[in-house]
């Protein structure tokens, strides 16, 4: 199995200073999004994979910014350049969830009416994270580094649920 893509650096863009290749960066890695995640057909257990594009910020998709940030505080949440990073990690994870090893896939401990799912790019410490819908589709909810905190949680799942 061939491994995740690359990462997408913000020094490899043209630009005169770290303001100017950021702004070509953040343009590359939205267009990423769309193309491979918010509008690249991604499916998950047979079911189709949608994003939240409302509201909408500078211009951008809720789910883009939701990605690519960090924080508690929906309002008060900063870009996170590790997850930048990794944008096109995203599909390629929920593509290869159920092909690659690698990749643990289960779900969460149910909180409320939510069912979460966890794909889990075990080495790489990367996680996608799926809500499964009534209405028959996932909605994707966040991609992120896993912390020790985390760690810890998926690992207890992951343990509950491996086949």
């Amino acid at each position: 199995m061939l491994g995740q893509p690359p990462l997408i650096e913000v020094n490899d863009f043209p630009g005169i200073d770290y303001l100017e290749k950021w702004k070509k960066y953040l343009e590359h890695i939205y267009q990423v999004y769309l193309t491979s995640i918010a509008y690249g057909g991604l499916k998950f257990n047979g079911l189709p994979i949608k994003c939240q594009f409302r509201p909408e910020t500078f211009g951008k998709h809720y789910a883009f910014w939701h990605m690519m940030q960090e924080g508690k505080i929906e309002d008060d949440r900063t870009i996170d350049l590790e997850r930048c990073r990794r944008v096109s990690w995203i599909s390629w994870v929920i593509n290869n969830a159920h092909c690659d090893e690698r990749i643990r896939v289960f779900p969460q401990e149910r909180n409320g009416t939510q069912q979460s799912w966890v794909l889990w790019l075990y080495e790489e410490n990367y996680a996608v994270i799926l809500w499964e819908r009534k209405q028959g589709y996932f909605l994707l909810k966040t991609a992120f580094i896993v912390k020790s905190y985390k760690y810890k949680e998926f690992e207890r799942d992951w343990q509950k649920y491996k086949p």
